[in-house]
């Protein structure tokens, strides 16, 4: 006897025949998809219940390759027009820096909450709050962010980044770049840690954290930088992910900046050879962004079957540039999506990064044809799975698999016309279409409202955010970025 009978919708299933039912059924036992047929569902009634679809359509729960959650609560305008170091230095540094344990569960509460609302149901967090500060504030802050991930329900690959160098060439960008916001408090010299320390503290929420919840919460090293991360910090992170059976997050050719000053202040290679001397290329490091790898990078990550994590709306809101995505995709690499950092994006929805994935390569290559619909949701969902190694339990619709699932609604007039399903999911439907959410076997989202925040409580819960967000901003001295000012011509 199954728990939940989903039926009455479409479904598409993403499975390797890629196929559609048009009118159909999932049931779900345990934590598991168990059976998923055509027409009326004839079997046993479920013990728990009976979800209509309401002609709606079923796809599997989307999967975020590259996320920062708790930084939810440095944005709102705290973070735009700024390129990437001065982003990195005068909001990203300097505001977590700020963050107390409390922050950090209102943040990833908030995050999440935006994140399973627009069904996103898997999310892989690049997660760090200047871990060189405080040892104890950091770990009080990660074991309060874990905790809250354990209550939302949410599936997490909780990615802990350190920096174990800094690099002299950086000495006078950040210097230059934090005199552009008079008040801004950060000392550089919190911003690395020891690498032992790093790699046993990493290990220590990996012994305490991987596979709980029920396999639901992953962890797994997240070096920040090919640049801010000795050999042996890097190597280190291999052997973990080796060890635990995980992936390695870094970020990777992200800027042009941060492409060429690596090429001409450091080593003279760039940042993907620079990996290949080290050993640092491997099948499961996925790097996040590799906005700028030039053929020769991209034949080193086939190769040593490296992952991507694409972010087109951070790229462009940070004016980094457009990733070759075509070229990835040609060369045979598994690319997924990411929503990047909430204050590099403003917006937590994968339908976006959707849109926006295959619009900027059809507008950039001047080719309409670059990256079709059936691409992007492949990367939403089965291709994401596979760029964070879970694509034996998560990103299609088939038995056996984790009951990660989406019921969008379609009683909206931009659901219509419908005649091909791919096209009009990547590019008509909302994020406010998404009407049931379910993250293994377990209903999260029903009919709009979150099991973990219930529609009576939100207000309050907001204004707590906006509380934490403004004491955040005290704290950190970044007053003059909430008093900007009106702006039809960028200071910044």
């Amino acid at each position: 006897m199954p728990d939940i009978i989903i039926s009455n919708a479409t479904i598409l299933t993403m499975n390797p025949a890629r196929q559609i039912i048009q009118d159909g059924w999932i049931s779900v036992t345990g934590n598991l998809i168990d059976g998923i047929g055509e027409g009326n569902y004839m079997g046993p009634a479920p013990a728990v219940e009976h979800i209509n679809g309401h002609h709606g359509v079923l796809m599997p729960g989307m999967i975020s390759t590259h996320q920062h959650v708790i930084d939810s609560l440095i944005r709102g305008g705290l973070e735009v027009d700024r390129g990437l170091f001065d982003w990195l230095v005068n909001v990203y540094y300097a505001g977590t820096s700020a963050y107390t344990p409390d922050d950090c569960a209102i943040a990833a509460k908030l995050n999440v909450s935006e994140a399973i609302s627009s069904g996103v149901t898997t999310i892989t967090d690049n997660w760090g709050v200047n871990n060189g500060d405080d040892p104890i504030r950091v770990n009080e802050c990660a074991q309060a962010t874990i905790e809250m991930y354990k209550t939302t329900g949410i599936r997490m690959m909780f990615a802990r980044m350190f920096s174990d160098t800094f690099p002299d060439y950086w000495g006078p960008l950040v210097g230059a770049l934090l005199q552009k916001v008079p008040g801004i408090v950060l000392n550089p010299a919190t911003l690395v840690e020891p690498t032992e320390d790093a790699l046993t503290r990493i290990e220590a929420l990996m012994n305490q954290h991987h596979g709980s919840e029920n396999g639901r919460i992953s962890v797994c090293p997240g070096p920040i930088l090919p640049q801010t991360v000795t050999p042996q910090g890097h190597l280190g992170s291999l052997a973990l992910a080796e060890q635990f059976d995980t992936i390695v997050a870094l970020h990777h050719c992200e800027s042009e900046t941060d492409a060429r000053i690596f090429r001409e202040s450091g080593p003279g290679l760039s940042c993907t050879d620079y990996l290949n001397c080290i050993g640092g290329l491997h099948p499961r490091l996925l790097g996040s962004h590799c906005v700028h790898l030039d053929d020769r990078d991209i034949r080193y990550f086939k190769v040593h079957d490296c992952k991507i994590s694409h972010c087109p709306s951070s790229n462009m809101f940070l004016a980094s540039g457009i990733a070759p995505v075509p070229k990835f995709l040609a060369a045979g690499l598994t690319v997924g999506l990411g929503t990047d950092d909430t204050n590099t994006n403003s917006n937590i929805s994968i339908l976006t990064e959707m849109r926006n994935a295959a619009l900027v390569q059809k507008g950039h290559l001047r080719d309409a044809g670059a990256m079709t619909a059936e691409k992007v949701l492949e990367m939403a969902t089965i291709d994401g799975a596979r760029a964070i190694g879970l694509q034996d339990q998560i990103g299609s619709l088939e038995v056996g698999k984790k009951a990660d699932i989406v019921l969008f609604n379609t009683n909206r007039p931009w659901w219509y016309p419908r005649h091909h399903l791919p096209s009009v999911i990547v590019y008509q439907a909302h994020a406010d279409d998404v009407r049931t959410v379910l993250i293994d076997g377990q209903v999260i989202l029903r009919n709009r409202e979150l099991s973990f925040l219930p529609n009576a409580d939100r207000r309050d819960f907001f204004e707590a955010a906006q509380a934490a967000s403004a004491a955040i901003v005290e704290r950190a001295g970044m007053q003059a970025l909430a008093n900007r000012g009106w702006q039809s011509l960028s200071r910044v």
